[in-house]
C-alpha cells in the first residue's frame, strides 16, 4: 500500500484518504486565494496523486466526479470535490483522467469546456500502430477545446513521491503553442521538466512510449544472447563432447558452471569491442568522404546509438564471470579433483610441485582481470544519468573513451595471459577447432589496432580538421589553431 493511502474506508466516511506523503509532508497548506484553479475530471489513482501534487505546489484543485460525496474522502482536504459540470466551469485548465472508452460520459460538457485547455493523461492497453491516438479522439469529441497530450509517461507513484524518485521529464504535444506553454509552466511548478515533442499528431508516439518494453535494448540483448549461445555451443563441442566421443570421459557436469564461466568472458570481450568499433567505422568513413556533413548509413546510426546498452551488457557478463570464478573452488567436483591431485603427488613421492611459470601466469592473469573489471565498473557507473550529469563533456569522454579503451586493452591482456602459449600447441585444436580465446581475441585486437591507426598524427590531425568543418570536395583552406593542432588532433578521435 502506497504511503498516504488508508487500507480500508468505511461506508459514508468522508475523512480524507490522502493526508501526506514523505515528499509533501509539511508542505500541505491552504492554497492562496489568487492561486490558479486546476480542474481534474476523474477519481482514479492518477487523479488522486495529481491532486495531491498540485495542492502541495500551491494550486487550487477542483475535482469533478459523478459521485462527489462518495469520492470526497479520496482526495486531500484542500481539494474541492464536486460535480463534473461544476469542476469544468471553474477551471480554465482541466486534466481529463479518464480511460478513452469513458470519454463519452463527459460529452455533455462541450459547452462548458469550450475554449478551455484539456490535458489528456490517458494511455492505451496496447501499442497503437495506425489508429488515432486517445488525445486525437478527445480533440474530435471536443472541437471547441484545446487538447494537450501529457503526463501519461509518469506514474501515480512518481507524482506522489515527487520527481526525485521517478523520471523528471514529461512529454507534451499540442497544436496550440499557448496551451503547451501553460501546461509546461504548470509542469515546472510541480517539480518536473516539460519536453515539447511537437504537434498533437505526435500523441500516438507519446502514448506508445510507456507501452514499449526496453525499445533501445532489443538489439543489444538479442545480440548478447546470440553470442552467448554461439560460444556456449562452441565450448560444449570442445570441452564436453570431444572427450566423451574420443575417450569416453563423462564431463557433462561442466555444463552448469565451467562451460558457462568460459562463455561469459567471451561474450563480455566481444560486446566491449562492439562498443568502440562503430566509432572507428564512423571515423574511417569521414576520412574517406573528406567531410562530416554526410549522413552515416542507417545501420551505423543505430549501432552508434546502442553503444551504451552494449557496454552495460558487457559489464554484466564480466561481473557474472567474476562471481562464477569466485565460486569455482566451492564446487564438489573441484574438491574431488584437488584430493585426487594431492593423492597422486603423495603416491609419487614428490616433495615439491611448485611451477614458477604457472604461478606467474596465474598471478598476472588474475591481477589484470581485476583491473579490467574495475575499469568496466567505472564505465558502467558513469553511464548512469545521475553520475554522468555531474561530469562535464571532457570528463565524460575521457572516461568513456580513453578509460574505455584501457578497459578493452586490459581485458585483451587478461585473455592473452589466460591463453599463454596454448594457441601454438596442436593439442589445443580439438575437432580442428581453435581454442575459444583465439576466437575471442580477433575483434578486440582489430579494434585496438584501429585505435592505433587513428592515433597516428597524419590521420588524427586530418580527422580533427574534418570534424571542425573542413571539406575535401570544396577545397576550403583550413588550419587548426597552432596551439591546438597536436592536442586536438589526438583527443577522442574515435568519439562520435
Amino acid at each position: 500500500m502506497r504511503a498516504g493511502f488508508a487500507i480500508t474506508m468505511s461506508e459514508g466516511d468522508t475523512r480524507p484518504l490522502i493526508t501526506s506523503t514523505p515528499d509533501t509532508e509539511g508542505m500541505m497548506t491552504e492554497p492562496l486565494p489568487d492561486a490558479p484553479v486546476v480542474g481534474i475530471l476523474g477519481t482514479g489513482d492518477f487523479s488522486r496523486s495529481l491532486a495531491l501534487r498540485l495542492v502541495a505546489s500551491g494550486y487550487r484543485v477542483v475535482v469533478g466526479s459523478r459521485t462527489p460525496k462518495r469520492s470526497a474522502g479520496l482526495f486531500p482536504e484542500e481539494a474541492d470535490v464536486t460535480t463534473q459540470q461544476a469542476a469544468a466551469s471553474q477551471a480554465e485548465l482541466v486534466f481529463v483522467g479518464l480511460f478513452v472508452e469513458h470519454y463519452s460520459t463527459i460529452s455533455g460538457l462541450k459547452e462548458v469546456l469550450a475554449s478551455k485547455v484539456l490535458v489528456d493523461v490517458s494511455n492505451g492497453t496496447h501499442i497503437n500502430h495506425d489508429g488515432p491516438s486517445n488525445a486525437e479522439q478527445l480533440a474530435a469529441l471536443f472541437p471547441d477545446s484545446v487538447v494537450v497530450k501529457g503526463f501519461n509517461t509518469i506514474s501515480a507513484w512518481s507524482l506522489q513521491t515527487g520527481p526525485r524518485d521517478g523520471s523528471r521529464q514529461i512529454l507534451l504535444c499540442s497544436d496550440s503553442v499557448s496551451a503547451k506553454k501553460a501546461v509546461a509552466q504548470l509542469t515546472r511548478n510541480i517539480g518536473f521538466i516539460p519536453v515539447d515533442v511537437g504537434r498533437l499528431s505526435s500523441a500516438r508516439d507519446v502514448e506508445n512510449a510507456p507501452l514499449r518494453l526496453f525499445p533501445t535494448w532489443t538489439m543489444p540483448v538479442l545480440l548478447s544472447l546470440g553470442l552467448f549461445l554461439f560460444f556456449y555451443l562452441f565450448n560444449f563441442l570442445r570441452d564436453v563432447l570431444h572427450p566423451y566421443l574420443t575417450s569416453g570421459r563423462n564431463v557433462f557436469y561442466k555444463l552448469p558452471i565451467d562451460t558457462v564461466n568460459v562463455t561469459l568472458p567471451s561474450v563480455a570481450m566481444v560486446m566491449l569491442a562492439l562498443v568502440y568499433l562503430p566509432g572507428q567505422l564512423a571515423a574511417f568513413l569521414q576520412l574517406r568522404r573528406g567531410t562530416k556533413y554526410s549522413r552515416f548509413p542507417s545501420w551505423l546510426d543505430r549501432w552508434l546509438v546502442a553503444r551504451k546498452q552494449l557496454g552495460l551488457l558487457a559489464f554484466l557478463f564480466a561481473a557474472l564471470h567474476a562471481v562464477y570464478s569466485l565460486c569455482l573452488p566451492m564446487r564438489r567436483s573441484a574438491r574431488y579433483m584437488m584430493l585426487n591431485a594431492a593423492y597422486r603427488v603423495v603416491k609419487e613421492g614428490q616433495a615439491n610441485v611448485w611451477d614458477e611459470e604457472a604461478v606467474w601466469r596465474s598471478e598476472l592473469y588474475l591481477s589484470v582481470g581485476i583491473m579490467a573489471l574495475g575499469l568496466l565498473s567505472l564505465l558502467a557507473l558513469t553511464s548512469l544519468p545521475s553520475v554522468g550529469n555531474a561530469l562535464n563533456w571532457r570528463e565524460f569522454t575521457f572516461i568513456q573513451s580513453r578509460l574505455g579503451y584501457a578497459a578493452l586493452f586490459m581485458s585483451t591482456l587478461h585473455t592473452l595471459l589466460f591463453g599463454w602459449d596454448r594457441a601454438f600447441q596442436l593439442s589445443s585444436y580439438l575437432f580442428y577447432l581453435p581454442p575459444t580465446f583465439v576466437l575471442v581475441l580477433l575483434l578486440p585486437c582489430a579494434v585496438l589496432l584501429g585505435r592505433l591507426l587513428l592515433a597516428l598524427p597524419c590521420v588524427s590531425q586530418r580527422l580533427a580538421r574534418i570534424r571542425r568543418g573542413w571539406e575535401k570536395s570544396r577545397g576550403i583552406r583550413f588550419q587548426l589553431p597552432e596551439n591546438n593542432v597536436e592536442k586536438r588532433g589526438r583527443e577522442d578521435i574515435s568519439d562520435v
